[in-house]
């Protein structure tokens, strides 16, 4: 007995001692995994001294001491900088003598570039691995499939930023085969979003010989196919099934309808068609069902057996049917009374209000934005008490908003409202009863005065009075209110001046007073902006730095009268990406400091003057810079060609000279539209500059750029395209002159903004035959040069064409019969240059009826001309006219004689008789040119002045 309590003494000694003590060669194996990181934020600040089992992140077994689990997993990421508290390196494969590990998590930290560590398949006893958002890149390998025990693998590494930030999503591919994944039997949840799956046609077979899953999660897998049904579904466990982002564009699958077990089913912009399938119905364990972004037709199915249903999301989607009829036929009372979450946003529902909505006691977030419900919103809306989240915005509700349909909404924090015909008439003095953080009333009634019950609303954060008829100066108390991110006050009356500083506004993120009547000087500006726009006031003000910046020092507090200049460029707002000042008057040099912005600059129709700085520092994230309609002067900016991201470049109306550089071509491979017109540039267009294979846009008019058009104009592929591209600029406008009109395109209409303008230059040569592959023109102007050579026959391909001007050139021959195919012709300008023929008729032709389209051809003839074609010129018959002919021929001296005696001639002699031969009768016409001195050009008309009959 003595002897037992001994041994039991000693290993509960030895238990302890090793509880406390890690075994050293794993403790060299974590040490060497530090050494192999950079800790950006000192997190493995508690990995030094012996026992490795009390460092941050790490667990032993009591009983043996070795490491079971590490959990690196980074909790203080943002997914806007995924630097920020994250480790970064790579994995050390010393992490392979963990041989007990159980546990394993390294996300959210910051390993890009390097490859998937096949050595994880190594740890047979692993039941928790998440590598998730750590940009690994390469084949997941095989090895995984050792790892029988696993219940738990996160290997998704698609990363979503901020939609405000215009950046798409960042997806670091993880390319794998699936014969693997069966050999996982015990795994439970499996999350693979951003794995590029190669494609895969028997995924959804893989996976179903996974009887244990009970969650799966896949995004962005590049999967395009998805079968229709399968022999026996095997994996009836799943509780949750995500599908989302993937390019199916076939019907819901049978089989889905089999998963009994389903909580949640996420079938999100998976480009599904058709109808929504009846075996929805009998899914009877489902709380959650989105079906948001695809293309699914007619009305919903019944869904009365879904009585645990408390989320329905079916946004995006063509519903096209009445919202009643949805939400009354289609669903039982019980599930109409327990839903909490109901988005049928964008679904094409009409109907009204009235009759439903008082019967969703339990409903916490209602969205029915962008459809077509008419009436008014009833007084009782008020007593959905739970409601939290409220979007009625972009319908045709007319009615009247009073405080009885928003007193009792206690739990209140989101209101839209925007784009409908609704007045809002509350009491300024009203205090409501709830504390809103957005609230959208753009386009509704409730001016003239500004809303004074909004400064009792301290928790706002995002505020939109878009187009509401806000008449008068901005209340003070609206800058105090230290929460506002988003603020969005354009297209009102406002008057005034702002604050002389925002810096005290630490979260303001974005604001937009465009088109309003604002004057004086703009603020000093928060460090947190993202967002400025003011285009459209009265602003003035210099761009020249501040000596005194209200960075360095802050707190700072400034007023009207101290405030002489405005640091107006970004040298100390780090964080902005979109800044519009356009159409003030802003006077003036620019500050090198657009560095710190990465998406869009706009400071056009401004009075701008002097160089664009040689140190201009430009960040490769730049889409759009507009410096249209101002003074600047100088060469095209060297140090532009480091901005190799501008998508958006317009220069146009200034005072900008010298050629246009090759590196334009070379350097700018992302840009869609190039803006130069209205300068001094000379030279040729370089011929690199069709490298631009995205170019949808060219403007060089108005300069004085000389020698031929540049071959391999069919290199702009963009424009050869018959469809439309998505273009990604946001608020962004485009002065287009096309059909003799001046245009404005918003960033929404860019992608019908295909033109090529070179009008009013000195251009020469012929018009390149590879000009007619640019099929997707709906712009082509070479009026104004010095062109020479026939029209391109084949010119009846640019069936884009809608506006076509060669007016005031030299061209000659016929105009090509091809010209009857333009059925989207709408202007046409061939004046002034020596075609002859007669002029094509048919299809669209015809409706341009116009003579002066074909004016100072004079041997044009046919319909609108009213010379026919039917006239033969009559010439003299004399041998001596040959004889003279014959003469000049081959005499050098007298020809050049001959020709100096003629030039000078009709220099002064401007009427010429010319008789010509009509059927029976002799016509006697006035052929009149004019040679003036100050012009290449020259202009003839021809006269009918008398008809005699001659026998």
């Amino acid at each position: 007995m003595h002897y037992f309590s001994l041994n039991f003494l000693l290993l509960v000694f030895i238990q302890a001692f090793l509880a406390n003590c890690c075994i050293e060669h794993e403790r060299d194996a974590l040490l060497a995994f530090k050494a192999g990181v950079n800790d950006t934020s000192s997190r493995l600040a508690s990995w030094s001294g012996e026992n490795c089992c009390n460092w941050a992140g790490i667990r032993c077994n009591n009983q043996t001491g070795h490491v079971v689990k590490l959990n690196l997993r980074n909790t203080n990421y943002y997914y806007a900088d995924r630097i920020y508290h994250s480790l970064i390196g790579k994995i050390s494969p010393s992490l392979i003598f963990l041989s007990d590990l159980k546990y394993l998590d390294l996300s959210f930290n910051n390993f890009t570039g390097s490859k998937f560590p096949e050595f994880i398949g190594a740890f047979r006893n692993l039941k928790y691995l998440n590598l998730s958002h750590t940009g690994l890149s390469g084949t997941i390998p095989p090895q995984l499939g050792n790892l029988s025990r696993l219940m738990y693998l996160d290997l998704s590494n698609y990363v979503e930023y901020e939609y405000l930030l215009n950046q798409y999503s960042i997806v670091f591919m993880l390319n794998t085969d699936t014969w693997w994944l069966p050999n996982l039997r015990n795994l439970k949840h499996m999350e693979m979003s951003g794995v590029d799956f190669k494609d895969s046609n028997v995924w959804v077979e893989t996976l179903n010989k996974l009887s244990s899953l009970e969650v799966l999660v896949l995004y962005n897998n590049n999967l395009t196919h998805i079968p229709q049904s399968i022999p026996f579904v095997n994996f009836t466990s799943l509780k949750v099934l995500h599908l989302s982002e993937q390019n199916f564009n076939t019907t819901i699958p049978i089989w889905v309808g089999s998963l009994h077990s389903l909580n949640v089913l996420t079938l999100e912009e998976c480009n599904l068609v058709g109808p929504y399938p009846t075996t929805l119905g009998n899914l009877t364990s489902l709380n959650k069902l989105a079906l948001n972004y695809n293309s699914l037709v007619g009305m919903v199915p019944p869904l009365h057996s879904l009585t645990k249903l408390t989320d329905l999301s079916l946004y995006g989607n063509n519903i096209e049917g009445d919202i009643r009829e949805l939400l009354l036929g289609k669903l039982s009372n019980y599930t109409l009374g327990n839903l909490e979450y109901l988005d049928l946003s964008s679904t094409n529902l009409s109907g009204t209000l009235t009759g439903w909505i008082t019967d969703m006691t339990s409903i916490t977030h209602l969205a029915l934005y962008y459809n077509n419900l008419s009436g008014t919103i009833p007084i009782d809306i008020g007593n959905l008490t739970n409601l939290v989240y409220l979007d009625l915005g972009w319908n045709s509700f007319t009615c009247l908003l009073s405080e009885a349909h928003l007193t009792s909404l206690l739990n209140l924090k989101v209101l839209y409202l925007d784009e409908n015909n609704i007045t809002i008439l509350v009491d300024s003095d009203w205090t409501p009863s709830f504390q809103l953080n957005t609230i959208w009333l753009s386009s509704c009634k409730l001016g003239p005065k500004f809303p004074s019950w909004l400064r009792r609303q301290v928790e706002i954060q995002d505020l939109g009075l878009t187009d509401m008829g806000i008449d008068g100066s901005i209340p003070n108390w609206l800058w105090s209110l230290s929460s506002l991110s988003y603020l969005d006050l354009s297209t009102n009356l406002l008057r005034g001046k702002l604050p002389a500083s925002l810096v005290h506004m630490t979260k303001l993120v974005s604001i937009n007073l465009n088109n309003n009547r604002l004057e004086g000087k703009i603020p000093f500006l928060p460090t947190s902006l993202k967002f400025l726009y003011l285009s459209n006031n009265s602003l003035s003000g210099q761009l020249r730095k501040n000596r005194k910046s209200p960075y360095k020092n802050k707190p700072i507090v400034l007023n009207n009268n101290t405030v002489e200049t405005v640091e107006l460029f970004p040298c100390g707002l780090t964080s902005l990406y979109y800044l519009d000042l356009s159409s003030n008057s802003l006077s003036g040099q620019l500050l090198p400091c657009w560095s710190n912005i990465s998406g869009v600059v706009n400071l056009a129709n401004n009075r701008l003057s002097g160089v664009v700085p040689s140190s201009l520092s430009c960040s490769v994230t730049l889409s759009v810079l507009q410096l249209a309609n101002n003074i600047l002067t100088g060469e095209f900016p060297f140090d532009l060609q480091f901005c190799s991201g501008l998508q958006l470049l317009d220069l146009g109306e200034n005072n900008f000279q010298g050629t246009i550089p090759d590196w334009v071509g070379e350097s700018f491979q992302q840009l869609q539209i190039l803006r130069l017109r209205s300068n001094l540039f000379s030279g040729n267009i370089p011929t690199k500059l069709t490298q631009l294979n995205n170019l949808l846009f060219l403007d060089l008019s108005n300069n004085y750029l000389s020698g031929p058009l540049p071959r391999g104009l069919n290199n702009f592929t963009s424009m050869s395209q018959l469809f439309s591209l998505t273009i990604s600029y946001y608020d962004t406008i485009v002065i287009v002159i096309t059909k003799g009109l001046i245009l404005e395109y918003d960033s929404q209409d860019f992608k019908f903004l295909k033109s090529m303008d070179l009008s009013n230059n000195n251009l020469t040569g012929e018009i390149p035959k590879e000009i007619v592959a640019l099929a997707g023109l709906f712009n082509l102007n070479l009026s104004h040069n010095q062109l020479i050579g026939n029209i391109p026959l084949e010119i009846g391909n640019m069936t884009s064409l809608e506006s076509l001007d060669f007016h005031k050139n030299n061209l000659s021959g016929t105009i090509p019969q091809s010209m009857s195919n333009l059925y989207s012709l709408a202007v046409l300008n061939f004046s002034y240059n020596n075609l002859s023929g007669s002029i094509p008729n048919g299809h669209q032709l015809q409706t341009l009826n116009d003579p002066s389209i074909y004016s100072g051809n004079p041997y044009l003839c046919g319909p609108p001309l009213e010379t026919s074609c039917d006239i033969s010129v009559r010439l003299p018959q004399s041998d001596g006219f040959l004889l003279v002919f014959f003469i000049l021929l081959f005499k050098v001296k007298w020809r050049y004689t001959y020709f100096q005696m003629v030039d000078s001639m009709l220099e002064r002699v401007y009427v010429m008789g010319v008789i010509i031969r009509r059927q029976n009768n002799w016509v006697v016409a006035h052929y009149n040119c004019l040679w003036p001195n100050s012009s290449p050009n020259h202009r003839c008309t021809l006269q009918l002045i008398k008809i005699q009959t001659v026998s």
